[in-house]
C-alpha cells in the first residue's frame, strides 16, 4: 500500500502514525477548501464581469449557478461509479486539474459563451470531489475514525464556502489597487481576470498533495460492472436501498432549506436591518466560518463515539440531533433582533454542516466499499440539482405567495425552512427504525 496505510502506520499511538494521520487530515481539509473557493469566487467578481461584457442581470445570474449546477449534478453519478472502480487519488487529482483549468479559463474568457463553458468545466471537475473523497475515507480509516475524517473534510468545505467572498474580495481590491501591475502578462489583464488567474494556481498543487497520501487498498475486491448493473445492485440491496432513498429525501429537504437561507440572509440583513454590503460580508462570513469549523469536527467525534455503541445508527443519531437544532434555529430569524439572526445563523450552520458530515459518514460506514461511490454521488446529485435549483426560489415564492412586505424576508425564511426541517426530522426517525435491520457492510 502506498502512502499512509490503514494499518499500524496510522496508529495514533505511534509518533510516526500520528504525524501521517495529521497530514492526511490536512489534505482532506485543503482539497475542498480550494475547490469551494474556485466554485464560489465568481459571486464576488460578477459585477466587474458584467460591466466588461455588458451583461444583463439575468445573464450574470446564469453564470453564477446553472452551468455549474447542471454539469455537477449530472456528472457526479458517473464520477461515483469511477470512484467505485478505479483510483480515488487519481480521480480526485484529475478533478482538481479540471476545475482549476476551468477557473483559469474564466480569466481568459473573451466572450460570455466562453465564460459559461469555463464554469461548466469547474462543475465537471468538482463532480469528482464528494464521491471520491467518501470512498477514499472508507478505505483509509477504520470504522471508529471515519466520522472525524468526514467531519474534517466538511470543515474544509465550509471554510471554502465562507472564505470565498473574503478571499475573492481581498484579491480583487489588491488587483484594482495595482498590486499586480508590475507582473508580466498579468499587468495587461482586467483586475477580475487577475483574480481568477491567481486563485487558479493552488488547485494545480492539489494532485501533489494527493500523491503524498497514496491510494488505499480496498477492503473488498473491485467489480468492473456496467453502470446500470452497479445501480441495480445498490437498489436491490434491502433494507439498504430503502434507507438510502430516505437519506436522499432527508438530505434534499435540508439542502433546499439551507440554500434558501444562505441565499437570502444578505437580503434579510440589508432590507430589514439596513446593513451595508461590507458589514454584511464581514459579520456573516465570520459567523459562518466559525460555526462551520465547529460543526464538522463535532459531528465527526459524536459519530465515532456513537458508532462504537450503536453501530450504523450512530451517524443517524447525529443527523437527528443536528436537524433538531436547525428546527429550533429557523424561527429565531423572525424574532426581530439582529443578534438573534446571527445566533440563529451560528446554530443553523453548525447543525447543517454536522448533518451533512454525518450523512456521508453513514455512507462510509454502512455501505459496502463497491457501492460507496455511487451512493454518495446519488445523494450529492439530488442535493445539488434540487437544493441549488429550488432553495432560493422557495423563499421568493413564500415572500410573494404570503404577501409579506418586501423587507419581511425573515418571515418568508421561516415559512420556507421550518416545514422542510420537520419533514427531515420525520424521515430520520423512520430511518432509525429501519437501520436496526441493516446487515454489516460486508453482507449487504
Amino acid at each position: 500500500m502506498n502512502g499512509i496505510s490503514t494499518g499500524p502506520d496510522v496508529n495514533p499511538g505511534s509518533s510516526r502514525g500520528w504525524w501521517r494521520e495529521l497530514w492526511l487530515y490536512f489534505v482532506l481539509f485543503a482539497i475542498p477548501l480550494v475547490g469551494y473557493i474556485h466554485r464560489l469566487v465568481i459571486n464576488i467578481l460578477i459585477d466587474p464581469i458584467g460591466l466588461e461584457f455588458g451583461l444583463t442581470d439575468t445573464q450574470a445570474s446564469l453564470l453564477q449557478g446553472p452551468p455549474f449546477a447542471l454539469v455537477y449534478g449530472l456528472m457526479v453519478i458517473p464520477m461515483g461509479l469511477l470512484a467505485d472502480r478505479g483510483s480515488r487519488v487519481l480521480l480526485l487529482g484529475t478533478g482538481a486539474i479540471l476545475w482549476s483549468m476551468g477557473t483559469l479559463m474564466c480569466g481568459f474568457a473573451p466572450t460570455f459563451a466562453w465564460l459559461f463553458a469555463a464554469r461548466m468545466l469547474v462543475g465537471l471537475g468538482e463532480a469528482a470531489l464528494m464521491p471520491a473523497a467518501v470512498s477514499l475515507i472508507g478505505d483509509r480509516f477504520p470504522e471508529n475514525r471515519r466520522g472525524l475524517a468526514v467531519g474534517i473534510f466538511f470543515m474544509g468545505v465550509n471554510a471554502g464556502f465562507s472564505s470565498a467572498y473574503a478571499v475573492g474580495g481581498i484579491a480583487l481590491d489588491l488587483a484594482q489597487a495595482g498590486a499586480l501591475a508590475v507582473t508580466p502578462f498579468l499587468a495587461e489583464m482586467s483586475p477580475w481576470r487577475q483574480v481568477f488567474f491567481v486563485l487558479a494556481l493552488p488547485g494545480f498543487i492539489l494532485p501533489l498533495l494527493l500523491v503524498s497520501i497514496g491510494e488505499p487498498e480496498r477492503r473488498t475486491a473491485i467489480q468492473h460492472d456496467r453502470a446500470g448493473r452497479s445501480i441495480r445492485r445498490l437498489f436491490s440491496a434491502q433494507p439498504l436501498a430503502t434507507i438510502l432513498v430516505l437519506l436522499i429525501l432527508q438530505a434534499t429537504a435540508i439542502a433546499v432549506a439551507d440554500n434558501g437561507i444562505y441565499a437570502w440572509l444578505p437580503r434579510l440583513l440589508s432590507r430589514l436591518y439596513e446593513l451595508g454590503s461590507t458589514e454584511i460580508g464581514l459579520t456573516l462570513g465570520a459567523v459562518v466560518a466559525i460555526a462551520g469549523a465547529l460543526g464538522g469536527p463535532l459531528a465527526g467525534r459524536l459519530t465515532d463515539h456513537w458508532v462504537q455503541r450503536k453501530g450504523p445508527a450512530g451517524p443517524l443519531l447525529v443527523i437527528a440531533v443536528a436537524i433538531g437544532a436547525a428546527t429550533i434555529a429557523a424561527p429565531m430569524y423572525a424574532l426581530g433582533s439582529i443578534w438573534l439572526v446571527y445566533a440563529a445563523t451560528a446554530i443553523w450552520v453548525t447543525a447543517i454542516v454536522a448533518a451533512s458530515a454525518a450523512t456521508f459518514a453513514f455512507v462510509s460506514i454502512a455501505v459496502p466499499d463497491r457501492l460507496r461511490g455511487i451512493s454518495s454521488s446519488l445523494i450529492t446529485s439530488v442535493m445539488a440539482l434540487v437544493g441549488l435549483g429550488a432553495g432560493p426560489t422557495t423563499i421568493a415564492a413564500a415572500l410573494e405567495g404570503f404577501a409579506f412586505a418586501r423587507d419581511r424576508v425573515d418571515a418568508a425564511m421561516v415559512v420556507s425552512a421550518l416545514p422542510l426541517c420537520c419533514i427531515a426530522l420525520v424521515v430520520v426517525a423512520v430511518i432509525l427504525r429501519k437501520v436496526r435491520h441493516l446487515p454489516a457492510p460486508a453482507e449487504a
